[in-house]
């Protein structure tokens, strides 16, 4: 019927690669990998920004190594409802990207070193204290601590001076080079998938001419064989 509306009519695959035959495996092939591929970076995106939203605290941990208080760890953490009282805990995570696996819940923490940033201390028992850092000059005068010399200030200075030329400047290729490296990287990749597919189709629709070519070949050889076992078995003929 006229009015009918046929599946091939609102395909959008159907008119890719120029016609229809097995070459058009690889544009789909082709168009499928884009799609994937823009499909899982959207949601890798979208992954990366909940997660960066969700866990907003950073935890710096530290502890006695040496009989020195180091700092061995940074982890970030967000805020979870627990009970129907209002409270909320911390889930404690890597600092990484997944946040699979909870390293440890903690109480909300009260003593803000920085803008989102908690520093913990884990005693001998292993519970770890919100804390934070003491009044290096108050702490210095009662201990009576002798301050460096105005020569030894000047040769810091100086080598400070020296350093951020040296290394701190970078230049533009320092900063971006190894992104510029990996977007080529990526472009190179991409048009080299696009020329596969593309040549692969080329290849399927060459061998369409071929198949047939043989098929036809075989069924000539077949029936030019069978009436010729015909007259051999007819006349009694022994082929020499």
């Amino acid at each position: 019927m006229a009015g009918e509306v046929s599946l091939a009519s609102v395909n959008p695959l159907a008119n890719i690669g120029g016609g229809g035959g097995a070459g058009n495996i690889g544009m789909y092939l082709l168009v499928f990998f884009i799609a994937v591929v823009i499909i899982g970076m959207i949601g890798l995106l979208i992954y990366f920004k909940s997660v960066k939203k969700q866990y907003w605290i950073k935890i710096h941990v530290y502890r006695l190594i040496g009989n020195v208080p180091t700092r061995v760890a940074i982890y970030s953490a967000k805020e979870v409802p627990f009970g129907m009282a209002g409270d909320r805990l911390w889930r404690v995570a890597s600092s990484g990207v997944w946040k699979i696996k909870a390293i440890k819940w903690l109480p909300c923490g009260k003593i803000q070193t920085a803008p989102s940033e908690f520093w913990y201390y884990i005693r001998k028992d292993g519970e770890w204290i919100n804390f934070q850092m003491q009044d290096l000059n108050e702490v210095s005068q009662n201990m009576g601590v002798k301050f460096v010399q105005e020569d030894m200030r000047l040769q810091r200075l100086a080598t400070e001076r020296l350093l951020e030329q040296r290394l701190m400047n970078k230049s533009f290729w320092d900063k971006w080079g190894n992104t510029i490296m990996m977007v080529i990287i990526f472009l190179v990749i991409a048009i080299c998938m696009v020329l596969i597919f593309f040549q692969f189709g080329k290849v399927l629709d060459k061998m369409i001419p071929l198949v047939q070519m043989l098929t036809e070949s075989l069924a000539r050889v077949e029936a030019t064989c069978q009436p010729l076992n015909n007259t051999i078995g007819g006349t009694g003929l022994i082929p020499a």
